[in-house]
């Protein structure tokens, strides 16, 4: 006697669906435990209306200015001094004095202090130079003889070397 496909004593269809969903936990079991061993990947971007946008979906291949940020989870460090405070919510205070740092991440620091020192340095001096330009130009225009207009060109020209040599601040900007 034949039977349909699915039904009768000789039919093994209930064991598939079991082995199938056997299957597909084991699947889906594996499948968390590497995803939370590689991390995530983050994308940044600004959207259409300039506000920026972090999620672990890639976007859209037309949005230009994307990061990719990939997370990976750090085994949390055990404090060596537990007790209340920062160290109680999970923050840590960086480490101060001598041992905070490594000597060459110091001496990193250092240099681009130093750098940053010369660029604002080098750019407060172009702010003085030009302010100081700008006096010297009012200073200069052409103007009828009097002893009011020689004083008052004799005192923009000394402000304009007050202000370049650093003795007197910037004037305010104009707008």
């Amino acid at each position: 006697m034949k039977t349909k496909t699915g039904m009768g004593p000789g039919n093994h269809g209930g064991m598939h669906m079991k082995s199938a969903g056997i299957f597909i936990f084991l699947l889906l079991f594996v499948f968390c435990l590497t995803s939370e061993a590689e991390g995530q990947t983050l994308y940044e971007y600004k959207d259409k209306s300039g506000a920026v946008v972090i999620t672990d979906r890639p976007p859209d291949k037309r949005i230009k200015g994307v990061r990719k940020y990939d997370y990976t989870p750090q085994e949390p460090q055990p404090s060596p001094a537990p007790g209340a405070g920062m160290e109680e919510k999970g923050l840590r205070e960086p480490p101060r004095g001598p041992q905070a740092a490594p000597a060459s991440s110091q001496e990193e620091m250092e240099r681009q202090r130093r750098e940053e020192l010369m660029r604002y340095e080098a750019e407060e001096r172009r702010k003085r130079d030009a302010a100081a330009r700008r006096l010297e130009e009012e200073a200069m225009k052409p103007m009828p003889y009097s002893r009011e207009n020689v004083r008052r060109q004799t005192e923009l020209l000394e402000r304009a070397q007050r202000i370049r040599s650093g003795q007197e601040p910037l004037p305010a900007a104009r707008e």
